[in-house]
């Protein structure tokens, strides 16, 4: 793998919108063009496709992937499938022997913040179907969740590419607002932790759409108690970003301490199903719904533990005059006995004003003057 420009530049295409993503021209916004030439000639189809992952995620441009003699059919459908499922990443050249793909999408086009917003969005409404149908629901939603889980695993991975970019350009970090070096390696935390959830998510949706009607035939209780578990995941994924979006150390404290209760709770439900359900499948398939659940909370701790440790990072405290800021709906509570509290506006995960008597606070970042 070397890095090499492998066709002429008239092989390119010349920069214009393409749906709700911005082509980028040669030089995108003076940033030199990453490129990348993959010689996988005898290699895994598989290993191809994670290569051509991680170009995306490391930034590269432009990509040319090549095999002495042709690919093979797996290959070529790999690749692909690949760039399908990678936002802005087009095909642009096709011979017998080489591929060149191209990342069109503009890397400061999209604020991180409103990004994992949207990922959020999607999170619950998989996880609404999902309760919806183990409680007699329309089960139909659960077949579109596969979609839904594509869409988080595209956001992650863009937002992953704007991470590594933004720590080599101040402007790309500005414009995505995570201009702290600190908050960058936050996010990426933060936004893996989404994806992996979005992953247990889609495998609880695809018990429940495998076993639907042996689930929905177990005891009572047992269909209550993972009826109940399921809204409980949504509540906890809901706080926990409402907390990390106005950086309040005080939400992201109670909802630890939620999930360890919960997590005690849950320990023995997996031996109760297996001494109550007789069905073999059935029983098997609830209790990978629970264990999905309990890796879910297990992930949400990850972004609550994320939003704890940024609030006494250095570089926040620096903003508050060294102190911890706490805050409870809507208030700010100075950890720091010598100072009175005063209200501060919260601005949501999708921005917000706040009145000129108030100090701002934009996207967990306290700023305060002074």
């Amino acid at each position: 793998m070397h890095a090499d420009p492998p066709f002429p530049r008239a092989a390119l295409l010349a920069p214009h919108e393409l749906g709700r993503g911005r082509l980028e021209p040669g030089t995108p916004n003076g940033r030199v063009q990453k490129r990348l030439r993959i010689d996988a000639t005898g290699a895994p189809s598989t290993l191809i496709g994670r290569l051509l992952v991680g170009s995306y995620i490391t930034g590269q441009d432009q990509v040319v992937v090549t095999a002495l003699g042709g690919f093979t059919a797996d290959q070529r459908r790999e690749i692909h499938r690949v760039v399908d499922r990678l936002l802005g990443m087009t095909v642009v050249g096709d011979t017998a022997e080489a591929l060149e793909v191209q990342n069109f999408i503009d890397p400061s086009k999209y604020e991180l913040p409103r990004l994992l917003h949207r990922v959020v969005q999607v999170l619950r409404g998989e996880l609404a179907a999902c309760h919806d149908a183990l409680v007699g629901g329309a089960s139909s939603s659960l077949r579109g969740l596969e979609g839904f889980e594509e869409e988080v695993d595209r956001l992650y991975l863009l937002m992953a590419r704007q991470l590594l970019l933004s720590s080599d350009s101040p402007r790309i970090a500005r414009d995505i607002d995570v201009e702290s070096r600190h908050y960058q390696v936050g996010y990426r935390l933060v936004a893996k932790a989404l994806e992996v959830t979005g992953d247990l998510v889609y495998g609880i949706g695809t018990d429940l759409d495998a076993h639907l009607a042996g689930l929905r035939r177990l005891p009572p209780s047992l269909t209550n108690d993972l009826a109940l578990r399921i809204r409980r995941l949504e509540e906890v994924l809901t706080s926990t970003m409402a907390g990390f979006a106005v950086l309040s150390v005080v939400e992201a404290n109670t909802t630890l301490n939620r999930i360890a209760a919960a997590l005690k709770r849950d320990a023995t439900l997996g031996q109760r199903i297996a001494r109550q359900v007789t069905d073999r499948r059935v029983a098997v398939a609830a209790q990978r719904i629970v264990c999905n659940l309990v890796m879910a909370l297990e992930m949400l701790v990850v972004v609550n533990e994320v939003t704890i440790n940024r609030g006494v990072e250095p570089e926040t405290v620096a903003l508050t005059g060294t102190r911890v800021v706490m805050l409870v709906r809507g208030v700010s509570r100075a950890h720091d006995s010598h100072e009175v509290p005063r209200p501060l506006a919260i601005a949501s995960i999708e921005g917000g004003e706040a009145t000129p008597e108030r100090a701002p606070l934009r996207h967990g970042l306290p700023r305060v003057s002074g």
